[in-house]
């Protein structure tokens, strides 16, 4: 689970939060998740990860507009299918018993240095299958 305070700056011509900010939002959830994750990547000569995800997928449903608020909304993400190669995360957005957006992503395991797809580790299985839910 994951919070984010809902900025000015998030807010369109129509008073509520633009469609491109909630994928911001979700992948921040992302983000924070996968650094729970304790192994750390493998690098290059310039600390950069050599091994990683990539985003293939993204479908996004608004159930209600989001407008500025004073408290922070929660992002929930889990894993609803996977593979040696994908899986699906689920994730929605909500707050006080409201669900403002749900979305669905595929998400592949990605080597930096040869641009390809690859399988995930056994470390990363493990990690994914903790957070392994249906939808």
């Amino acid at each position: 689970m994951y919070y984010r305070q809902v900025r000015f700056s998030d807010i369109d011509a129509h008073g509520h939060v633009n469609n491109v900010r909630f994928l911001e939002y979700l992948e921040d959830a992302w983000i924070a998740l996968y650094l729970d994750n304790t192994a750390v990547p493998p690098e290059d000569r310039d600390g950069v990860p050599t091994v990683g995800f990539a985003i293939v997928r993204h479908e996004i449903r608004y159930r209600r507009p989001l407008r500025f608020r004073h408290g922070s909304v929660r992002v929930e993400s889990w894993v609803t299918r996977m593979n040696r190669v994908t899986c699906e995360m689920a994730a929605q957005i909500c707050s006080d018993g409201e669900v403002f957006v749900e979305a669905r992503s595929m998400i592949m395991g990605f080597d930096a240095r040869t641009a390809r797809p690859r399988r995930f580790t056994v470390h990363e299985r493990a990690f994914l299958t903790r957070y392994l839910r249906p939808w």
